[in-house]
Formats: C-alpha cells, sequence, structure tokens
C-alpha cells in the first residue's frame, strides 16, 4: 500500500504509512534529509586558494573563483608565464597575482583539463559523477569517524578519571581475585527471579528493572546490563551502579563503543512494552481481553517501534536519505527483532525458559507443547541458535556489531547510498574482527559470529511468513507498524 497522506510521497517503490509515522513521531522531519551544518560544503576549504568550496568542479571540491578561473583558462586556451621562479603563494588574497602559478596549482591538487567543455556550451552530462559521489561518501564515512573518535576520547577521559577514584579500592583487596570479581555479581544476577508467567499471560501491573554493570569476559571491560532485582547485590557492587563503561585493555575499538553508547536500555524498553499494553488493557475493558497471540503481536509490535527509534537515533544510519532509511528498515525489520529476542536470552535469559520483553519467563516446553507445528518449529529453531550464541560466549559488544551489519545490510534494493552503506559494513566488520581476536580461546569467533547471520535471515523468513498467514485468516491485530511492514515487504 502507498500513503499519500500528510506525510506525501517519498518515491517509486517506497512505502510509508505506520513506518513513516513511526519515524515522525521520534522526531523525524518526513522527506527532509538532515544536513550537518559542519558538512563538507559550509566547512572545507578550496585546496588551491583556501576559500570556501561551493561544491565540484572538475574533478574536486573547489570555490566558485577558482572554478572559473579554470574554466576561462582551458577554454581560452590561455597561457600564462610567472614572473618570479614559479613558487608563488597561492592564497584567497593573492590569487590573482600570479595565473600561471595558480593554473599549475589548480592541476597539481586534481582538477581535470578533459572535463572542461571545449564548446562552452552549459549543461550536458557529468562523466565525473560516479567519481563524485565516491568521494562524497569517502568524505561523509571520515566525518562521522572523527565525530566518533572525538566522542569516544572525550567519554573515555571521563570514564578512566571516574574509574582511578572508584575501581582500586577493590583490588586491594587481599582475598579478591580478578576471577572472582568477573564471576560473582554475574552469577547473583542469574539467581534473581523473574518470574513465571502462565500460559494465559495476565499482564502485569508492575515491573522493576535496576541497571547494573556485569563484569565482560574480556578484563577490565564493564557493560551496562539489566536485571530485576537489586536485593541480590552487596555493599561491594554498589560501585558498579557508575554508569560509566571502562576501555578494555585488549582493544575495544573507538567503533565499538560509539556502537554501544547508542544501544537501548532493556528496561526502558521493558517499561514501555508494559505501559502500552496496560493502555491499551485499560482501553478495552476486561469484557473484551486480548488473548495470548494478541498479547504477543502488541509486544512485536511495540519492540519494532522502539528498534524503529534507535535505528533513528544511531550512528550512520541518520547519514542515509529517507527514502535509504525507510528500504533498510523494510529490508532487516524482522532480523532486528529476532536478533532483540536472541540477544535479550544470551545476556539475561534462563536455561529452559523464555524471556519476554516484559521480563517475564515462559517455560520452553509449555510453548512448545501448547503452539501449532509451525510456530512449535520456529521456537526450536530459535532456541537452537540461542544455544549457538551462548556456546561462543557472546558478549553485548559483538551482538551491537552484529545488529549494525543487520540494519546496515546489501540486500536492501534500489539504495542511493549503496557506497557509503559498503564503508559502513567494512568499518563494523573490521572492528568487531579487531574486538574478537582478544578471545584467545576462540580462534575462529569472528567467522563464527558472521555464520549465524544466515540463520538469523532464515529463521526471521519464516516468522513473517508465519505472522502474514496469521495476518490472512485475520488474527493479527490490525492498524499497527507489523502489519504495515508486513504490507510493505511482502505486498
Amino acid at each position: 500500500m502507498t500513503d499519500t497522506g500528510v506525510f506525501g510521497e517519498l518515491g517509486p517503490g517506497v512505502e510509508v504509512g505506520a513506518v513513516q509515522e513511526a519515524m515522525y513521531r521520534t522526531g523525524y522531519s518526513p522527506g527532509v534529509k538532515e544536513v550537518d551544518v559542519n558538512g563538507e560544503d559550509s566547512s572545507e576549504s578550496c585546496p588551491i586558494c583556501g576559500d570556501m568550496v561551493s561544491g565540484y568542479h572538475y574533478g574536486l571540491l573547489t570555490c566558485e573563483s577558482c572554478k572559473g578561473f579554470f574554466k576561462r583558462t582551458v577554454q581560452n586556451n590561455k597561457q600564462y608565464s610567472c614572473l618570479e621562479n614559479q613558487t608563488c603563494a597561492i592564497d584567497k588574497m593573492q590569487r590573482k597575482r600570479c595565473p600561471a602559478c595558480r593554473f599549475q596549482k589548480c592541476l597539481s591538487v586534481g582538477m581535470k583539463l578533459e572535463a572542461v567543455r571545449a564548446n562552452r556550451m552549459r549543461g550536458g552530462r557529468n562523466k565525473f559523477g560516479p567519481l563524485y559521489r565516491k568521494d562524497r561518501e569517502q568524505k561523509k564515512l571520515k566525518q562521522v569517524c572523527e565525530r566518533t573518535s572525538c566522542l569516544v576520547k572525550q567519554e573515555t577521559d571521563v570514564q578512566l578519571a571516574l574509574s582511578e577514584r572508584m575501581i582500586p579500592p577493590c583490588y586491594d583487596h587481599p582475598s579478591l581475585s580478578m576471577e572472582h570479581l568477573e564471576t560473582s555479581s554475574f552469577e547473583e544476577c542469574k539467581r534473581s527471579s523473574l518470574g513465571s508467567m502462565p500460559t494465559n499471560m495476565p499482564l502485569v501491573a508492575h515491573a522493576s528493572a535496576t541497571t547494573y554493570q556485569v563484569h565482560s569476559p574480556c578484563p577490565f571491560y564493564v557493560v551496562k546490563t539489566e536485571f530485576a532485582d537489586a536485593g541480590a547485590f552487596g555493599p561491594m557492587d554498589c560501585l558498579a551502579l557508575s554508569p560509566c563503561t571502562l576501555v578494555s585493555p585488549c582493544g575495544m575499538p573507538p567503533l565499538i563503543l560509539e556502537l554501544l553508547r547508542c544501544e537501548m536500555e532493556e528496561h526502558h524498553l521493558q517499561s514501555r512494552v508494559l505501559s502500552h499494553l496496560q493502555q491499551e488493557q485499560a482501553s478495552r475493558g476486561w469484557h473484551d481481553c486480548l488473548n495470548t497471540f494478541g498479547i504477543m503481536c502488541k509486544m512485536v509490535d511495540q519492540t519494532l517501534f522502539c528498534l524503529v527509534e534507535w535505528a533513528r537515533g544511531c550512528i550512520f544510519f541518520k547519514e542515509f536519505q529517507v527514502e535509504d532509511q525507510m528500504r533498510l528498515l523494510q529490508n532487516c525489520w524482522t532480523e532486528l527483532l529476532m536478533l532483540d529476542h536472541i540477544y535479550r536470552q544470551v545476556l539475561h535469559g534462563k536455561e529452559g525458559s523464555v524471556l519476554l520483553v516484559t521480563g517475564q519467563q515462559v517455560d520452553l516446553s509449555t510453548i512448545i507443547t501448547q503452539a501449532g507445528d509451525t510456530l512449535a518449529s520456529l521456537v526450536t529453531r530459535t532456541h537452537e541458535l540461542v544455544s549457538k550464541f551462548q556456546a561462543l560466549q557472546v558478549d553485548r559488544a559483538e551482538m551491537v556489531c552484529l545488529r549494525f551489519l543487520v540494519l546496515f545490510s546489501s540486500d536492501a534494493k534500489n539504495l542511493s547510498g549503496l557506497p557509503f552503506l559498503e564503508q559502513v559494513q567494512e568499518q563494523v566488520n573490521r572492528s568487531l574482527m579487531e574486538y574478537t581476536t582478544c578471545h584467545k580461546h576462540q580462534a575462529d569467533k569472528f567467522g563464527q559470529l558472521l555464520l549465524r547471520l544466515p540463520e538469523i535471515r532464515a529463521i526471521s523468513m519464516q516468522a513473517e511468513d508465519y505472522l502474514y498467514q496469521k495476518h490472512l485468516s485475520g488474527d493479527l491485530p490490525c492498524n499497527n507498524l507489523l502489519n504495515e511492514m508486513l504490507h510493505a515487504k511482502l505486498g
């Protein structure tokens, strides 16, 4: 379906509707690409004279003055000679003093004679369009990475300053080892109960979540994670309640630190989904309660909405045109949902149960025995994939990298920013490979992680088909983002 309402059309082949509305509600201006005020067009200097660039002219970014000078020189076949020794300084104030040195500098920095039309006709086909696009994408990626490095450096300086004041007392204790610090808090967190949910799934009136710092398998690296009960922690664990994230000595790439900074907090997601379910139930009344499948669909829909918000605010994504953003989300929304579910099971789940986004635990065997054949197969395949991730001892940083690789998949069709997307993939892949090298006991962890992505896609496609069949049979709630995504991808 194509919506031409208040948001207007985005272009051929771009579905809108609830997806566009979700982005609009997160502060997005539909149809308008975000422009960085410090972008190349407003701040980059002309490589010839240092004036402000006005665009791509004859092979590279230059100012309007040097563009005109180069064009006139070539079209009029002018011959210049330098009165000095051909070493005149060319800058904004003196660029007209020596045309010979100015023209030589134009050539030396890369302006192309063949780009100037000999017949002086305006317009025509731009042979250097692909070169310009590639250069733009490289500059854009460089700017993003520079901003990332700056943010990470500032954040790291603060974190290290805090850690010097907070961490040493723990390590000075003669009876505490690093291994004990890595495992004790995590085991205590795992013992905190989340309660199981009956088959009819009554809505929970209240659910609390407290943010803890849990030590990852990589020594000294601390990541934030969420568990339901703060009571299991002793006085020493108060040190872990700081929001700082320490950089590991085994090499945490700056890009991964930035990806982690963009992450959604689990307790925020849980609170939003619960709040929506409670509002939904209150609006219906007890005489019109949602059944189990309806509640699950509402959970999925709200999780999907939060994933759109996450993508909307994460690094790299905002650099794409709106149409490309829509196509990226429509291409991978089921994979993002599947990876979010797997993420939750690997980091917070319990053996033999399924942890829902609401914080409730459901017995795995109960789901399989009461579900139909298709859903039972889907649940079983997902559980097997969770087990593979657990066997790899995947941590938060690695899961975040996989989420970005799923979002920026080159499988998306008709992308205008494909060169930039490929560079983003390369950056994330390189950072993930660099990070996984700190796992000496898992030589091919990087390769094993990438092998999981096709499995995620296969299960996601099965889940998508299952939901679409439910939609055709009238079992899927209408007028929500989940429905719109199904229509956009399968319709």
